[in-house]
């Protein structure tokens, strides 16, 4: 069974009449999302960044989407190898979003973390991961949208996530999973 995208009508979208970067950030910080860490390794090394731009997209076949911003040097590592491992932070690891938030080139240096089995790095303590192959990149605006594959996941499942919320970041509490 194929299925194609409806056409969409012709439309511009109107200029925001008063809408300002920062009131849209405002108003997006609204949102709970949970912290990730965005790895790779190329030839030229590992690298990874701080995301929160991260959603599952289908569990069959199992994908994701990641948005990285188009002058993080994670992106390049992620486009040579076309692999990444997408790390949910756990409660107690502020530290080291705020490490793979900055601009520092030696971010790895500074985390205890292993190989995935794409190569990518794992970082130790987070609550869990997903290694991953890269299936499309889109550009948006300052960002490349990059849908993947999940090939392999772990997870602890009564660990507590790291949250970040109104441009804050918190400790979120376990919850017990459904039954």
């Amino acid at each position: 069974m194929s299925i194609t995208a409806p056409a969409l009508p012709d439309a511009t979208a109107p200029a925001p009449d008063s809408l300002t970067a920062a009131d849209f950030r405002a108003v997006c910080s609204s949102f709970v999302t949970g912290v990730t860490v965005v790895t790779a390794r190329s030839a030229d090394g590992v690298h990874g960044s701080t995301v929160n731009s991260f959603t599952s997209l289908s569990a069959s076949p199992p994908q994701i989407i990641v948005c990285l911003a188009r002058t993080t040097a994670t992106l390049g590592h992620v486009l040579a190898s076309g692999r990444l491992a997408v790390n949910i932070l756990s409660h107690d690891q502020e530290q080291v979003a705020r490490v793979f938030a900055s601009k520092e080139s030696d971010k790895l240096d500074r985390v205890e973390w292993t190989s995935g089995e794409n190569g990518a790095p794992l970082l130790e303590g987070s609550m869990a991961s997903l290694e991953c192959t890269v299936m499309d990149v889109q550009p948006q605006a300052t960002h490349m949208l990059i849908v993947c594959q999940v090939t392999r996941a772990v997870h602890e499942p009564d660990s507590a996530p790291l949250v970040f919320f109104r441009s804050t970041m918190s400790a979120g509490q376990a919850l017990a999973a459904a039954v």
